[in-house]
């Protein structure tokens, strides 16, 4: 939709807060009204985006299956992750205006997000449990959800820097994040 295409480019570019319904509808050649005929506001537009996004990546890691065991399980979902970010950076970068969602719509995005970071923590409480990961321990913390949320925000972080036409092609960067992940969770102290 060319609404949310405006909108993610602007919100990219300006941030939320900065872009307004005038921008996102001059952008589409349309009056600034026309963005009610399918938001009910600035912030709908923003739920739509962060929302899209949240199903393919829900998609993607649907598609590693949990029947492997958790070192490929996790290099899979590692990789979809870092790919997905690398391939949707600008989109990435506006869900990171989450909090500007009304209360109901962060609560939703928030929940997406607790199931991405729980599904991961879930593989690698697996391998700690089968001694194929080993993390530090953490005296009254939950060390595999520290790890998980410790690749996860760092592998989200590479929407801002990835260059999608450098020498490096995102296959292969996403190949190296999640080895690099592997190792922090087989070989730590």
């Amino acid at each position: 939709m060319r609404l949310q295409e405006a909108g993610t480019r602007l919100f990219y570019n300006n941030g939320f807060h900065a872009t307004s319904v005038r921008d996102i509808t001059e952008a589409c050649g349309l009056t600034p009204g026309a963005l009610y005929n399918h938001f009910g506001s600035k912030e709908q537009l923003l739920h739509a985006i962060i929302m899209d996004g949240h199903a393919v990546l829900g998609r993607e890691f649907a598609a590693v299956s949990e029947e492997q065991p958790p070192v490929p399980q996790l290099r899979a979902l590692i990789e979809v992750f870092v790919l997905h970010h690398t391939r949707f950076r600008k989109e990435a970068m506006v869900g990171d205006a989450w909090r500007a969602l009304d209360e109901t719509h962060r609560n939703e995005v928030r929940e997406l997000r607790l199931g991405i970071r729980g599904r991961v923590r879930e593989v690698i409480q697996a391998g700690l449990a089968s001694g194929v990961f080993t993390v530090p321990s953490v005296p009254g913390g939950d060390a595999a959800q520290f790890a998980a949320t410790a690749a996860l925000d760092m592998g989200f972080r590479v929407s801002s820097w990835f260059d999608p036409d450098g020498p490096v092609s995102d296959a292969a960067f996403a190949s190296f994040y999640a080895e690099f992940v592997l190792r922090a969770v087989t070989h730590a102290g």
